[in-house]
């Protein structure tokens, strides 16, 4: 059986309160805005170091867009049964939560990377960039 983990962590000094979304993401959440984003999917980071383009290809906002685009599809996706791999979980992404713009860079890589490995379309008009 095959495991996808996302992970959303907020960092800070205080205590730390946890709330488990699902068996294969985390959110822990805390007084902190500082976030990151840990993905254990087997050739990620490679792939991200040889196709990603540099950070400041788009604005932050782009970034923000996509991210919910992506994530809205994904859960679609995860929710129909008609769908397997690798709709597996669902990627609890908040839109009104600013994340950071290496978080948000880093996520929107790793649906780009998913639509390549698995020849899946999440946005149609965005296969490209």
């Amino acid at each position: 059986m095959r495991f996808l983990w996302v992970f959303i962590f907020a960092l800070s000094v205080g205590s730390l309160s946890s709330q488990e979304a699902n068996d294969s993401s985390e959110i822990i959440e805390t007084d902190s805005t500082q976030y990151e984003l840990i993905i254990t999917e087997p050739g990620f980071e490679s792939w991200f170091v040889t196709n990603r383009k540099p950070e400041w290809w788009h604005e932050h906002i782009y970034y923000r867009q996509h991210n919910q685009l992506y994530a809205n599809e994904w859960n679609d996706r995860v929710r129909q049964f008609k769908y397997d791999r690798p709709y597996d979980f669902l990627i609890h992404y908040d839109p009104t939560i600013n994340y950071g713009i290496d978080l948000d860079f880093k996520l929107y890589w790793y649906f780009k990377f998913m639509e390549d490995k698995y020849n899946i379309d999440l946005i149609l008009s965005d296969r490209k960039n």
